[in-house]
């Protein structure tokens, strides 16, 4: 009798207890992956494999919404909006964060309302030229630059852009002097470079699958999967830059216990076998850091642009 008086009464407090336990699970309803850049390109398709990967993981709809505008200022001003229950997230490049502050008169957010979770993958950028260019490596690039400052053209993806900044830091700490010509992405300056309307240009290595072009440098400091034999910055004695960082991020406030479970998530996505293959047919590269590591590398990025963008004359827009 008094067994299954225990068993009854351990039966009634169970049910009670089970839709607190359901409101605990996550996700608990569709999860919003705002990507602040348009429908397409690399970091969407990016971000789209890794919301299936996230929906096999943790289970429910992970669902890529594109809030594209003001350089990805509205999507990450939606974000720190957003209720921090781990149900809105963002996928995007660091710019917002790391470059905007510096060339934008007004953010329609504040930085300290981001939180990052995770890095997922490296936005690796390269100098590269025409297979008949007569420029044939970087120290040659380097010679002419110095013998004729401002006279070797080069593409980027537009001003104030990762490979834009890239080469102002190279010109700086060199002490050479190309001549920049901002474009609307790669897709705008790759056929200029082909025609040879540019000496060279900064495209992401993304971009210049199949081209045929030669590589002079990965910018970077270490090699990257789509092209393992074109030398690195690093290996040349050249000053490193960083690539285009690309990770997720919560609202702040968002608990530590439902930071911890992305950053879990998202690391078992990005060392999945689909993701990788995903990345390696788009020529990036996937590189996890948890969120102390990613926040601390924004944070020391975020430093270096504050002392590099003023110093080459760029003007808040």
């Amino acid at each position: 009798m008094h067994r299954f008086l225990w068993i009854s009464l351990l039966s009634f407090v169970c049910a009670l207890a089970a839709p607190a336990w359901a409101q605990d699970k996550y996700p608990s309803r569709n999860v919003e992956i705002i990507l602040p850049y348009a429908a397409g390109g690399g970091v969407d398709a990016m971000g789209r494999a890794f919301a299936r990967g996230a929906a096999q993981l943790a289970g429910g709809q992970w669902v890529v919404v594109n809030k594209d505008g003001a350089a990805g200022m509205l999507g990450f001003a939606a974000l720190a909006n957003a209720t921090p229950d781990g149900h809105t997230l963002v996928f995007s490049p660091a710019s917002p964060l790391v470059i905007t502050p510096f060339v934008s008169k007004t953010i329609p957010f504040k930085l300290d309302k981001i939180e990052p979770v995770c890095q997922v993958f490296e936005n690796v950028f390269a100098i590269v030229v025409t297979q008949d260019s007569p420029i044939r490596s970087m120290k040659d690039l380097v010679e002419r630059a110095k013998a004729a400052p401002g006279k070797l053209s080069y593409g980027h993806a537009g001003t104030g852009s990762v490979p834009h900044l890239s080469v102002a830091s190279i010109e700086k700490t060199l002490g050479v002097k190309f001549n920049p010509i901002p474009y609307r992405g790669d897709g705008a300056l790759m056929p200029q470079l082909i025609g040879g309307q540019l000496d060279f240009a900064a495209p992401a290595m993304s971009s210049i699958s199949g081209r045929g072009l030669r590589v002079l440098a990965v910018m970077s400091d270490k090699a990257h999967p789509g092209a393992p034999e074109a030398p690195t910055l690093t290996q040349l004695g050249y000053p490193s830059v960083v690539p285009g960082l690309n990770g997720v991020y919560v609202p702040v406030g968002t608990s530590k216990a439902l930071v911890d479970q992305l950053q879990g998530i998202c690391q078992k996505v990005t060392e999945s076998e689909d993701f990788r293959k995903t990345a390696q047919t788009l020529q990036q590269a996937t590189a996890y850091l948890p969120g102390a590591a990613f926040k601390a590398r924004l944070e020391k990025v975020y430093r270096e642009n504050a002392e590099l963008i003023p110093s080459i004359g760029l003007e808040k827009n």
